[in-house]
């Protein structure tokens, strides 16, 4: 049950997230779930892997499927690292890795680089629309972002009823910056908090209470600098 309820929350955690999926899917032909070699198109070992997927750019999802196994071999596309989303050990790509699974949890792992929009638990979609939006960044390589926000509830967005949030982050310089809204909708939180979180080697990702800065966001730039 304990297992189950986790991956309950981690998919509320994980709206912002799964929404943008969405409305890349419909605005820009994108695709929530895909093969590696879709994203990883130069690496040859990518192109025969069957029994794991994509989760949007992010995520690399391994479900275990054998019976009592509480492990599985896990191959982890070349040209870019890989970050545990449970212990946060950062494994090179390009090789696969003996991944430890046990029964509460499947192997699941972050490409560094990116930036993962999170946030409360909730009962259901939309139940706090104005909850503070956690953007975990996985350091050891730059990245970009668009957070995608509708109503959530209307086919407004078929109308241009949306909004796009651009947001990068350079691994020199430790600046993440979350830039100037564009578009609008009815019921947009005009005014949201922003959580910032850089995660580094080591670092558990999973400690979803954890912040590393807290930002006031009313639709123009903000800086935030990762601590070194």
């Amino acid at each position: 049950y304990k297992s189950l309820a986790w991956y309950d929350e981690l998919r509320y955690r994980l709206m912002p997230y799964t929404l943008t999926l969405a409305g890349e899917t419909y605005h820009r032909d994108g695709s929530i779930m895909r093969g590696l070699v879709m994203d990883f198109p130069n690496d040859p070992r990518a192109r025969n892997v069957d029994d794991q997927y994509l989760y949007g750019p992010a995520f690399l999802v391994a479900p275990v499927t054998q019976f009592k196994a509480r492990s599985r071999a896990v191959y982890l596309p070349a040209g870019a690292s890989w970050y545990d989303f449970e212990t946060g050990k950062l494994h090179a790509g390009g090789q696969t890795i003996k991944a430890e699974a046990p029964l509460s949890r499947m192997p699941l792992f972050v490409k560094a680089g990116s930036i993962v929009p999170t946030t409360e638990v909730q009962q259901y979609v939309g139940e706090k629309p104005d909850a503070p939006i956690t953007l975990v960044v996985y350091t050891g390589k730059d990245g970009t972002y668009e957070l995608y926000e509708d109503d959530g509830l209307s086919m407004a967005y078929q109308r241009g009823a949306y909004s796009r949030i651009p947001i990068s982050y350079d691994e020199a310089s430790g600046r993440l910056v979350i830039g100037a809204r564009s578009g609008r909708f009815d019921g947009m939180v005009d005014k949201r908090l922003f959580k910032v979180r850089f995660v580094g080697a080591g670092a558990r990702p999973a400690d979803f209470a954890a912040a590393d800065a807290t930002v006031d966001y009313a639709g123009q730039p903000v800086v935030v600098t990762r601590r070194r």
